[in-house]
Parts: C-alpha cells; sequence; structure tokens
C-alpha cells in the first residue's frame, strides 16, 4: 500500500543499517543489507513486468510460473540476487494497474532476490511514444528540462507525476534495492557548462524521496562515453547528495567487448584526475575512478555481448568473466547481465533453458564476493 507522505525528506535514507528491516543501504562506496556487506551479480530481464494488459516483447513474456523458475534457477545456480527490470507507465497504465509490477516483486521475494525498477526509457523502448524516440530527440533535446514535466506520447501522467505515484506506492516494500530514474538518459543538452542532467537528477530525486524514505535512487546512465554523464558530468550528476549510487553500462559500441576495463591499461581504470576522465566523451574506466572520488557504490547496470553460436557464448562468458572480475577489483558494487530472456531475439540473449557457459562464471563471480 501506499506510504503517507512524510514532513521529513533527508538526502538519503537511515543510515541505522543493523535493524534488520530488510532495505538495502549505502555505507560509502558499498552496499549494506541487515548489517553486512551485499556485494552482487544479477540480471536484466527487462519485460519481466509483462501482463496480459501490457508486454513489450510478447515472444519473449514469461508466464508467472516461467518467472519464478527462472529466477530461482538464476539465484540458485548463478548466485544473482539483483534484477534489473522495466517499471514504466506502459506496464502500470499510468500508475492505475500494479500487477505486472506485482508479479516480479512476488517472484524475487519467492527467490531471494532484490530489485532495481527502472522508471522510463531514454532510447524510446517499450515506453509511451509512438514509435522508437529518444528522449535526447524530443522537441531539439528538450525532455530533460521540460518534457518531462508533461505527458509523453499516449501517457496519461507526466514522467515527474509518474514517479511520485510509483514510488510512493511501493515505498515500504523491501524487495526494492533501489530506484532508477532511466534506462540510458543520454542528452547532449547543457545548461551552461553543466549537463541537464543535473538539474533533472535533483528534481526527480527530490520527488522520490517525499514519496519514500526507504528506498536508494540512482539516476540510470550510461557513462561509458555517452553524452550527459559522463566524465565530469558524471562526477556532477552522481555528486548529487541525493543520488545514492551510480550507474554504467559496458557495451562495445562505447568502448571494447575484450578489454576488461575500456579506458583503461589492462583491467586497471584511469587516474580520475587526467584530461580524459575530464572530457565530456569519457570513457567507462573514468567513471570507475571518479565513483572511488564520490565515494559512491557503482553499479553496472548492463553488460552484454553477443553469442549466437555455442562457440560464441564460450567466448562471451570468459569476455564477461574478465569484465566482473576487473569492475569488482575497482571497487564496483553490483554487475548486472543483459539480459535473460526465454528466446533467441538478436544473440544477446542468456537463455535459462539452455547451459550457458556464462552462468556458471557468473556463480563463481559471486561465490568470490563471499
Amino acid at each position: 500500500m501506499p506510504s503517507p507522505l512524510r514532513s521529513v525528506t533527508p538526502t538519503q535514507p537511515s543510515a541505522t543499517a543493523a535493524d534488520g528491516d530488510g532495505f538495502v543501504r549505502v555505507d560509502g562506496r558499498d552496499f549494506t543489507l541487515d548489517g553486512s556487506p551485499f556485494r552482487f551479480v544479477g540480471v536484466n530481464i527487462y519485460d519481466a513486468a509483462a501482463s496480459d494488459r501490457y508486454s513489450c516483447r510478447a515472444a519473449t513474456q514469461m508466464s508467472d510460473a516461467e518467472l519464478v523458475s527462472s529466477l530461482r534457477y538464476l539465484h540458485d545456480e548463478a548466485g544473482a540476487t539483483v534484477l534489473r527490470f522495466w517499471a514504466y507507465q506502459t506496464y502500470t497504465q499510468g500508475a492505475t494497474y500494479w500487477d505486472g509490477i506485482d508479479r516480479v516483486l512476488a517472484a524475487a521475494q519467492k527467490a531471494g532476490m532484490k530489485v532495481i525498477p527502472v522508471l522510463e526509457d531514454g532510447p524510446g523502448d517499450c515506453t509511451t511514444s509512438e514509435g522508437r524516440v529518444p528522449k535526447a530527440e524530443f522537441e531539439g533535446d528538450t525532455w530533460f528540462t521540460s518534457g518531462y514535466r508533461q505527458p509523453y506520447g499516449n501517457a496519461t501522467l507526466s514522467y515527474r507525476d509518474y514517479v511520485e505515484k510509483v514510488t510512493a506506492h511501493y515505498a515500504d516494500d523491501p524487495t526494492i534495492l533501489g530506484w532508477s530514474m532511466m534506462n540510458e538518459a543520454d542528452t547532449s543538452a547543457r545548461d551552461g557548462d553543466q549537463s541537464v542532467l543535473v538539474s533533472f537528477a535533483g528534481d526527480i530525486a527530490s520527488v522520490i524521496r517525499s514519496a519514500d524514505q526507504n528506498h536508494l535512487i540512482t539516476v540510470g546512465t550510461q557513462s561509458n562515453g555517452a553524452p550527459g554523464a559522463s566524465g565530469r558530468d558524471f562526477a556532477a550528476v552522481y555528486g548529487l547528495p541525493s543520488i545514492s549510487f551510480a550507474e554504467v553500462h559496458d557495451w562495445g559500441y562505447w568502448g571494447s567487448d575484450t578489454a576488461p576495463m575500456p579506458g583503461g591499461e589492462g583491467a586497471t581504470p584511469p587516474d580520475a584526475a587526467s584530461p580524459e576522465c575530464s572530457a565530456l566523451n569519457a570513457p567507462i574506466g573514468c567513471s570507475f575512478a571518479l565513483a572511488a572520488t564520490l565515494d559512491k557504490p557503482l553499479v553496472v547496470g548492463e553488460a552484454g555481448m553477443k553469442g549466437t553460436t555455442a562457440a560464441e557464448r564460450d567466448v562471451r562468458a570468459g569476455l564477461l568473466r574478465a569484465k566482473m572480475d576487473a569492475a569488482f577489483a575497482a571497487g564496483a558494487a553490483g554487475y548486472l547481465i543483459w539480459s535473460v530472456t526465454t528466446a533467441d531475439t538478436d544473440g544477446y540473449d542468456l537463455l535459462t533453458s539452455r547451459k550457458d557457459p556464462l552462468v556458471a562464471q557468473l556463480s563463481q563471480v559471486a561465490t568470490n564476493l563471499g
């Protein structure tokens, strides 16, 4: 049930980490859960909240039983403890229909997993626009300054109003690790020398915190050279006191599939004070380095590679294992693989119905995390 709005609005949830209430909290660069460190591997199932009312891709929609069995398999065999999924207006019919998200929370709870719901899509997939329209293409790249304050496409609510409703509705559910404002909030728009994501993130964080005192907050950026939150923009966006943790995405088209830490030397991030890490197209390695200076957790929200054939999946497992090892050695707090589905779509899928070698690699990393 929704929580009543409180009059006190701290920038972060209370850090009384040993109270056993099941909410994930932050302690410097680490997450904690019931007083103990919480580092994790996990997966994306972007269409997990699909229901009889809406599915982004019907060919890979999971039944309730398939979702539960998939999460249990991933938890037990891969050591996955966090699921990231879409919770856009399309999935809730403008905050009037909660069955899709409810089923994800119920399945995750049964499997012993936490979740990160994502509240809107930067590239424009699975959302309320007619066709695929990236937010950066909305009326001269103004979505992050004014567009988010009005209904977009066939939405019944503005994004800002939707955020208030969905976060209030689930404010008391400890299955949620934290809220991600966007999937890949990319924009070249600037307010003087500052990315407009700074003011956007500050405003939306205040909306979330007024409705929900319990959960962590991230912006949801690629931060790998993509515009808006790379380099010094990353430091400005994730340096906001109201933002709990940083997010990056590791995709080869913004860096390298073969380098464990794109932008670094081998598996080591570059110097945070280097000119490379001040650039607005700074590579993902700089985000790792800058997160350390911010003293905040960093999560790799997506990391994916093609694995169409069995041989390609063997190579993928080894390359992603190297990336996971490098990420955690550089201080990452979590790492989420893209993406679990029930059928091949574009070659990036991880299917629980076949013995993908990536599952064993995830399990080994999870074991090493302790």
